[in-house]
């Protein structure tokens, strides 16, 4: 555990730049320690900045326990959540510790994960707000870019990871294939001398790559027109969906009939009872306003007053309740079930209208949404867009049109190959002019790093050679001076011990002494320790005298035990008799010589 903390104090140091030692950092109190770990996550951009004094607690434990999920730190798997968490955000000082050791240990692994923690956070958005298209189509875009952020960060740190020896070898490898491409252009070169109409070839040549770079880009024209029609048409689906899904049609006469006998119902309901109740208290807020803005601005007696007149008339509203209850019949009883159950059906027809209102302001927004799409549909594709017949045509023209320009690649494929081999070539040598550049002052350094690293290898060698062929004999003589000093140890512990029982007796001694100086001398140690052993023996004796009396009267005691448990089983068998039916009188008499009973 010390060695633990040794470290944690020296990283700390070096990280955040601190002054600790050993008794600074174990002096730390709990808040301090909080805030101590809450610096060294926010060194390694796992949050932002944090107070412990003043921040709220409740702040504190979310963002800290955030941020150790960041950099994605597990408690140890021996302690449960709930307590390293309670442990935690009281700054216990063991598990701090522990955060910190895995947190320093780990440098690197957690600067990286945290770096990759603010990229690849999916933020945190209801279920509701997410069944939204456009949300969801945000979403989906959103998580392609952090799929894309990771090849790219992996790519990133696999050339990160490439040394000079292997761009070395990266470039050696490429000057051999330049050679090949030189030797590849000298036998072209010779195999084209007889050729006559080598300019025309060449300018075919030309005009075909053109074609090619056009065609390219002709495809990747209308793979991007394709993705972005696939993707127009999946959200028209989706919005088409949820259109059918509100407002389905009806399959029968009677079934449509019935709908729009429901819609008429509606609207009259709407327009005769919802939307005139809406102005009226709509109408009844205005007055109110309007008669609170025309007073004047009320003080606090105006209030007070107001206060009283409220309280006065509540008060006469609870006694006419209370009056109009006493005074209500059995007949009024029966009809409060089904007053409480109109009540909730208007409730009920209320609640239906507000959603019946905030659906159809749904479904125009979505006829809005959805006639913009069209827009863009028509915009990308056009008004006329191949189907069926006319498709199949289009397709197998182009399959046409793609086996005659294989046809011509293959009888231009040795000028393509030397046309892109130079232009290669002069790439490479382009690439690699700059880094051969910057490789020759760092193979230069190298070499002279080299040298000196074997230089200082040899001395290292030798100066530890030296220092372990002197250390034996030290090494035996701080074993040899260690058993001095334990055996050492051992008799002053020894001493100490026999000095002590005789510093007690000298007290004694001291004591006897000054007492027999005394006149009214008082007893001595010995006297005292003599009357003592006087009296324990006098109390074993006593002991023994008593052994011996009992000893002596045991076999009368059993003699006597006996006796009466005779007496016992013959008064039983007395009780019993009497008890069962008898064949004649009996009697019984007790001799006092012999202590029997007789039963006749």
């Amino acid at each position: 555990m010390t060695e633990q903390i040794k470290f944690v104090v020296k990283e700390l140091n070096s990280t955040l730049g601190r002054n600790y030692d050993l008794i600074k950092f174990d002096a730390l109190n709990e808040k301090q320690l909080l805030q101590l770990l809450v610096d060294l996550l926010v060194n390694f951009n796992a949050g932002e900045k944090l107070d412990i004094n003043e921040d709220e607690p409740e702040t504190v434990s979310m963002r800290l326990l955030e941020m150790l999920g960041s950099v994605k730190y597990r408690p140890p798997a021996n302690v449960e959540p709930t307590y390293f968490r309670t442990q935690l955000l009281a700054g216990d000082a063991r598990t701090i510790h522990h955060v910190l050791h895995w947190l320093l240990t780990n440098k690197e692994q957690v600067k990286n994960t945290a770096y990759l923690a603010k990229y690849l956070k999916i933020p945190d958005i209801p279920t509701e707000v997410a069944r939204n298209n456009t949300i969801q189509d945000m979403l989906d875009l959103y998580q392609n870019l952090i799929d894309e952020f990771k090849d790219v960060h992996k790519r990133t740190r696999m050339l990160r990871k490439e040394s000079a020896a292997e761009i070395i070898n990266d470039i050696k490898e490429m000057a051999v294939e330049r050679d090949i491409v030189i030797k590849r252009l000298e036998n072209v070169q010779v195999n084209l001398i007889d050729v006559s109409n080598k300019e025309e070839l060449l300018s075919v040549s030309k005009a075909l790559r053109y074609q090619q770079e056009k065609a390219k880009e002709l495809d990747s024209q209308y793979e991007t027109q394709q993705s972005q029609l696939k993707l127009a048409s999946d959200q028209l689906k989706r919005y088409l969906n949820v259109i059918h899904g509100q407002s389905a049609t009806p399959k029968s006469a009677n079934e449509a009939i019935k709908h729009l006998q429901e819609e008429i119902q509606l609207n009259n309901y709407l327009v005769k009872e919802k939307l005139p109740q809406e102005m009226a208290h709509l109408q009844k807020e205005l007055n109110i306003m309007q008669t609170i803005a025309m007073e004047q601005h009320p003080t606090r007696s105006d209030l007070v007053l107001v206060q009283d007149k409220i309280a006065v008339v509540n008060g006469e509203l609870e006694q006419l309740v209370q009056r109009r209850l006493a005074a209500a019949g059995p007949q009024e009883d029966k009809l409060a079930p089904f007053r409480q159950q109109a009540a909730v059906i208007r409730r009920n027809k209320d609640a239906s209208a507000a959603r019946v209102h905030e659906l159809a302001a749904t479904l125009k927004e979505h006829e809005a949404t959805l006639a913009d799409l069209q827009s863009q549909v028509r915009q990308l594709l056009g008004d006329t867009v191949l189907r069926g017949e006319e498709l199949k045509k289009y397709v197998n023209s182009l399959r046409t049109k793609s086996t005659v320009y294989k046809r011509q690649r293959a009888n231009l494929s040795t000028f393509k190959l030397v046309a892109q081999t130079a232009q290669k070539l002069s790439q490479v040598r382009q690439e690699i002019q700059p880094l051969a550049d910057k490789i020759k002052p760092v193979k230069e350094e190298f070499q002279s790093v080299q040298q000196q690293y074997e230089q200082k290898k040899r001395v290292y060698e030798a100066t530890s050679i030296n220092i372990t062929s002197q250390m034996e004999p030290l090494k035996n003589q701080v074993k040899e001076l260690t058993d001095q000093l334990s055996n050492k140890e051992d008799e002053w512990k020894n001493l100490r011990q026999r000095i002590t029982k005789a510093e007690s007796l000298q007290e004694v001694v001291m004591f006897e002494m000054k007492n027999s100086m005394q006149s009214p001398r008082k007893p001595s140690k010995m006297e005292a320790l003599k009357k003592k052993v006087v009296d324990v023996e006098q109390i074993v004796k006593n002991l023994e005298e008593e052994q011996r009396v009992i000893s002596s009267r045991q076999g009368e005691v059993e003699e006597q035990t006996r006796l009466w448990e005779n007496t016992l089983q013959l008064l039983r068998c007395k009780a019993r008799a009497r008890n069962e039916p008898a064949a004649g009188q009996g009697r019984m008499h007790i001799t006092q010589h012999s202590q029997m009973l007789t039963l006749t």
